[in-house]
């Protein structure tokens, strides 16, 4: 598609914890505020092979989101003029959320984060309630933050490119610059969730024979 065109508590800290109310986590603390005090770092060549290769995917997804926010940034700073360079950018992202992030998302939601999820409710790594939640609840609603992120950052660049009123449609484009700021902290927020917390977390619940099954599939 042509865009010219168209110092709080990790929630993920609490549940490891045992707490049972929730702070909003801000993406923008520096990494190191999430780092939760009872969950063992595990090193990558430790991981089990199918963790390794969701992790993989990750970085991939890193180096796009940096290439993503530079030209958000860039956009910004040139009145809301799209070139060829911040197009390719913005466009990287979007096709990636819908060519490889489902299949992503997939993996770890039919494979990993049901066995992961009973085994911390088996464990007491869960809040308390009726309806008791874990981790993976929040990392499957974050999947369905970033999806409902990205396309409303796409239909605000759309719309704002239709706009022909200049006033119009830089209030448009503000707000679809905002979109894609959120989209990049929080998915900079959820991948080291994922990598420092969760992940250590199913190396400890669950077996090598398991994660040999979740490969298999």
């Amino acid at each position: 598609m042509n865009l010219n065109n168209v110092n709080k508590v990790d929630p993920v800290k609490r549940f490891v914890e045992k707490e049972t109310e929730f702070e909003e986590a801000s993406p923008m603390n520096p990494p190191e505020a999430f780092s939760p005090s009872t969950v063992e770092p595990v090193a990558y060549h430790d991981m089990a092979p199918f963790l390794q290769k969701l992790m993989d995917e990750h970085k991939v997804l890193i180096t796009v989101l940096e290439n993503f926010e530079s030209a958000l940034i860039s956009w910004k700073k040139n009145d809301w003029y799209f070139n060829d360079e911040i197009n390719k950018k913005l466009n990287e992202l979007f096709s990636f959320l819908d060519n490889n992030t489902p299949g992503h998302n997939k993996k770890e939601e039919k494979l990993l984060f049901p066995l992961l999820h009973s085994r911390l409710l088996q464990t007491g790594e869960h809040s308390t309630g009726d309806e008791p939640k874990t981790a993976v609840d929040i990392m499957e609603d974050e999947h369905i933050k970033v999806a409902q992120l990205g396309a409303l950052c796409l239909n605000f660049l759309g719309l704002g490119s239709r706009l022909e009123d200049n006033k119009s449609s830089e209030i448009v484009f503000e707000l679809a610059y905002e979109q894609g700021k959120t989209i990049v902290e929080t998915m900079r927020l959820h991948i080291y969730r994922e990598d420092e917390t969760l992940f250590p977390l199913a190396m400890k619940l669950i077996s090598n024979e398991e994660f040999e099954d979740m490969e298999s599939h």
